[in-house]
């Protein structure tokens, strides 16, 4: 491979409250953020299942920008009100989703802070990355 071919990895991040008994209106009063993506419990998969309600922000940075980059993008937006959003990580499934393109076979692994996980334990929300390669989707 030549080493002109390499290209920088790109990725995205949401963060993502979920749970049978989620009201996401709610969650969009108490925390007072406008969320990104919300639906009740009220929707359906393409098999009539339900699924669980969903209340989601999505990191502003482009793609260009580093795992790291978005999930301090997201923590910026929930810090102020981490003490309203404890109630919600407390009772629901409370993620970060980190997708990253891993464009070559030279793309270094993925590395946080500990600054960063800490905040992330002490707010009660996990972190999943979902890695992909070139030409896939997250």
């Amino acid at each position: 491979m030549e080493s002109g071919t390499q290209r920088e990895l790109k990725s995205w991040a949401m963060f993502a409250i979920t749970g049978t008994r989620l009201r996401p209106l709610e969650v969009t009063e108490k925390l007072g953020l406008t969320p990104d993506y919300y639906h009740g419990g009220d929707v359906k998969d393409i098999e009539n299942m339900t699924i669980p309600s969903h209340w989601q922000l999505n990191s502003k940075l482009g793609p260009e920008f580093s795992a790291q980059d978005h999930i301090w993008d997201i923590l910026k937006t929930l810090g102020p009100v981490r003490k309203e959003l404890k109630e919600f990580t407390e009772n629901f499934t409370s993620t970060i989703y980190v997708s990253v393109e891993f464009a070559s076979e030279f793309t270094k692994g993925i590395t946080l802070d500990r600054r960063t996980m800490l905040l992330l334990g002490e707010m009660g929300v996990e972190l999943e990355i979902i890695p992909w390669e070139l030409g896939g989707t997250p």
